[in-house]
This record gives structure tokens, sequence and C-alpha cells, in this order.
């Protein structure tokens, strides 16, 4: 959940509001009416951090695209349950869909 609080709230409440992150909510901290600073939990801020670097990764980007227009196109794999290494290889050959 995301909620909005003045820095004079926040300062009042920080340790609640540590709390209240670490179970996934985003404290947004305003002054003067605008956002100025986020408190998140640290794995969500490890999270963006990791998205940032493969938005900055050519071959990542690419690898992403390539991903997005195989669904686009239908091809996908679909299982129940989790499926091991040698079942999802099996149903890529079987449909077509292993590359090299």
């Amino acid at each position: 959940m995301e909620r909005y609080l003045t820095t004079s709230e926040a300062r009042q409440k920080f340790l609640r509001l540590v709390d209240e992150v670490e179970e996934g909510d985003q404290v947004i901290i305003t002054k003067r009416g605008v956002p100025k600073a986020v408190i998140l939990n640290f794995e969500q801020l490890q999270t963006l951090k990791a998205v940032a670097r493969l938005w900055q990764d050519p071959e990542a980007l690419r690898a992403m695209r390539s991903a997005l227009d195989d669904v686009k196109a239908g091809r996908t794999l679909k299982f129940s349950g989790t499926p091991n290494v040698s079942k999802i290889l099996a149903a890529a050959r079987k449909k077509g869909l292993l590359r090299g």
C-alpha cells in the first residue's frame, strides 16, 4: 500500500513506518505538499536496482523484447505444477520453440 505523510508525521512515526514497510507498504514523504522521499523495504529497493540494471543492459533488453514477442506470438509453454528442466525441454522441442 502506498501512503503519503508529511515530514513531521514521518518523523513522529518513523519506527512504526519501518515495521510497515517491512510488510510491503511504501511511504512517500512530502515537504510542503511535494513528494521528496520514499521509505520502502530493502528487498523492494534491491529489486528496483536489479530492474534498472537490466534496462541499461542492451543484451538483456533485447532478450526481454524477444521474450515479449514470443508471448505475443503464442510461443509459450503452459504447465500445471512446477515443471523440471527435462519437462520444459521436452515440451519446447515438441512445440518447436527451441532456438539453436
